[in-house]
């Protein structure tokens, strides 16, 4: 058997080489890094694939139909290193006999824990009470004669015996709801498989229609993936449903909130603030209008990643690299059809 080659477009930010250097795949397989500052370019990408067994990239870089079709011959596996695929054209990797692999069950719980850090930062007002010190308003407030005026602007919401929707009950929504239990909060979901295990275990409420859903809860945290049932899920509609007092969480994908419309119904004060690490379009522009709201909390899409989540990452997918080259073996893979083509 041959040395196998294998191309790695993930950024070493994201995933560090230390890996890849005390990783046992050394032993059958050379990699061949990109490390510039920008995405590689597709002609590029094209070329290196052109000499490559495998290839381990994540969502940011679109691998479509052109690509699968032009390395075909010499690709064997992609191997995403996140949770979400939807970057990657499953049905034409399928049909050329090409497995892909995620890596799940491992991110779970930093964005679970994200999902509660925007809830409560919005909930609590902490970006509004935050910017009140550091102008230096609450100096001004202790010469008033009401030294309390400064708590009533900035009043937020409870967690305890408030109405949270999880809508996705995978993974992510699962851990979500575990830790919204320790909050005290009322917990219901959406899924397109209704889990009756984790209702009883957790005491979950199964709600059977978006719609319903949506009209009672307090906070909303999205954990579905993007498809084309959930593009876009949230909007007009949507928006025009939700309680006043609601909050939105979203550390899943951009594209299933209609950036408009939340901007639409969080400058109207139809709901009261939405938290989002996952936003459309990406990176969100600097001069974008939800970034002049006080009721809106962004991060760079980073919910999934710590210092341990990062180094588990780069184990867990080199080893399914490793697997499939060496032995044929397949873990995580999202298109098992490919075994019976």
């Amino acid at each position: 058997m041959g040395r196998y080659k294998i191309l790695c477009t993930v950024p070493s930010t994201i995933i560090p080489r230390s890996p890849f250097l005390e990783h046992s795949v050394n032993k059958i397989a050379s990699f061949d890094f990109w490390e510039r500052e920008y995405q590689i370019p597709q002609d590029i990408l094209l070329q290196k694939l052109r000499d490559c067994d495998a290839l381990l990239t994540d969502s940011a870089l679109p691998i479509g139909k052109d690509i699968i079709d032009s390395v075909k011959s010499s690709l064997k596996i992609i191997a995403d290193v996140g949770v979400g695929y939807d970057n990657i054209d499953i049905e034409e990797a399928t049909k050329n006999h090409i497995p892909v692999c995620n890596n799940p069950h491992i991110l779970q719980d930093n964005v679970a824990e994200l999902n509660f850090a925007l809830m409560l930062t919005i909930a609590k007002n902490i970006y509004r009470a935050d910017k009140h010190v550091r102008s230096g308003q609450w100096t001004k407030d202790q010469t008033s004669h009401n030294q309390i005026d400064h708590v009533d602007s900035l009043l937020g919401s409870d967690l305890k015996d408030s109405n949270l929707l999880i809508v996705g009950l995978g993974e992510t929504g699962v851990e979500v709801g575990r830790r919204a239990i320790g909050f005290g909060m009322n917990i219901s979901y959406y899924s397109r498989t209704r889990k009756q295990d984790l209702e009883k275990k957790m005491g979950f409420k199964w709600i059977p229609t978006l719609e319903e859903g949506i009209q009672n809860a307090d906070f909303i945290s999205i954990n579905v993936p993007l498809t084309d049932k959930t593009h876009r899920m949230f909007g007009p509609s949507e928006f025009n449903l939700m309680k006043s007092n609601a909050i939105l969480v979203n550390t899943a994908r951009g594209e299933i909130v209609d950036t408009d419309s939340l901007y639409e119904a969080l400058a109207t004060n139809k709901i009261a603030g939405a938290g989002l690490d996952a936003i459309s379009p990406e990176p969100i522009p600097i001069d974008h209008p939800l970034l002049t709201l006080d009721n809106f909390v962004a991060t760079p899409h980073f919910g999934g990643h710590s210092v341990t989540s990062r180094r588990k990452l780069g184990e867990a997918i080199l080893s399914t690299l490793e697997g499939y080259l060496a032995q044929g073996k397949l873990t995580n893979c999202v298109n098992m059809q490919v075994t019976a083509i």
